[in-house]
């Protein structure tokens, strides 16, 4: 019987699903995959790109009318809710029903879009670093910013590393299609507004990744780019890729409180409250991830 499976969410998960449904495809070729907006990061894929199709797709329901259709959520995963597997491996488990660790995802870009990532990546001398302050769900105004979920970088933070970065003779590639009033165009590298493609380009073209938990770093692990991630309320374990990357976290992740996201709504907004303090960093703490980030790069 044919399967189609729906994955919605941000581009995160769209990238951690891969892993799980190249095996299950291999397994099972009559499947379809409904992809909530994010369908252009799987194109070039040589299992998945024939089966994946946007949920606006015309003609959709009367290819998936007949098939058992399947929501696999990762976020109701009882391993992944206690904090022991990623969400590849917790794909994984939804998809493919066992405990398999998932290699890291694989991203299939042209030479064409490579070329034109390194032309807009390289035209000044020196390293690239890909800094991607704010996850997609932070709120930008003029003198603040302000994330319920606790992963971003404040207006200050986000500042003071360019200032170090930009001190150490480092190029910033600025992964954030907003416009960020407080950031001075002259102090990154000047990328015009893309596909999400184009901003693969880029990642792959970069030399180090530095970011907070969001999809930057996974498209960075998918191109094998070594990397900082800053983890505030989420779970490293959960979210990033701790055999990779270095991961920050404040000391004080003791009382970190689980966020249970799409789980238990009530038990959520209350974590989001208790942690609202994890990405209170001072300006030692971002001197020292500055210095880390700096000698790293130094010795690529």
């Amino acid at each position: 019987m044919k399967t189609t499976f729906i994955i919605d969410g941000g581009l995160g998960r769209q990238i951690t699903a891969i892993p799980a449904l190249e095996k299950y495809v291999k397994n099972n070729p009559n499947t379809i995959i409904i992809s909530h907006f994010w369908t252009p990061i799987v194109w070039g894929n040589p299992l998945l790109t024939d089966k994946i199709f946007d949920v606006g797709s015309k003609g959709l329901f009367n290819m998936v009318k007949d098939s058992k259709v399947i929501k696999p959520e990762p976020y109701y995963n009882t391993n992944y809710v206690n904090g022991k597997i990623s969400l590849a491996d917790a794909f994984n488990e939804e998809i493919n029903g066992d405990n398999e660790k998932m290699p890291p995802p694989k991203l299939h870009l042209s030479r064409l879009e490579l070329e034109i990532g390194r032309m807009k990546t390289r035209n000044k001398d020196g390293k690239v670093v890909c800094f991607q302050p704010f996850g997609s769900g932070a709120t930008i105004y003029p003198h603040q910013v302000t994330d319920g979920s606790v992963r971003s970088f404040y207006k200050e933070h986000t500042l003071h590393i360019i200032e170090r970065l930009k001190q150490a003779n480092i190029n910033i590639a600025l992964f954030d299609d907003r416009d960020i009033p407080f950031i001075k165009q002259e102090d990154v590298l000047s990328l015009p507004k893309g596909t999400i493609r184009d901003w693969a380009a880029i990642i792959a073209n970069c030399d180090y990744f530095f970011g907070v938990d969001s999809s930057g770093q996974h498209i960075a692990r998918a191109f094998n780019i070594p990397g900082t991630v800053v983890v505030g309320g989420t779970n490293a374990t959960n979210v990033s890729y701790p055999n990779h990357f270095t991961i920050i976290e404040l000391d004080n992740t003791v009382d970190k409180a689980y966020m249970c996201m799409r789980l238990c709504d009530f038990d959520y907004r209350i974590s989001e409250i208790q942690n609202g303090h994890l990405m209170d960093f001072s300006k030692k703490d971002i001197d020292d991830t500055c210095d880390l980030i700096i000698s790293e790069i130094e010795k690529l």
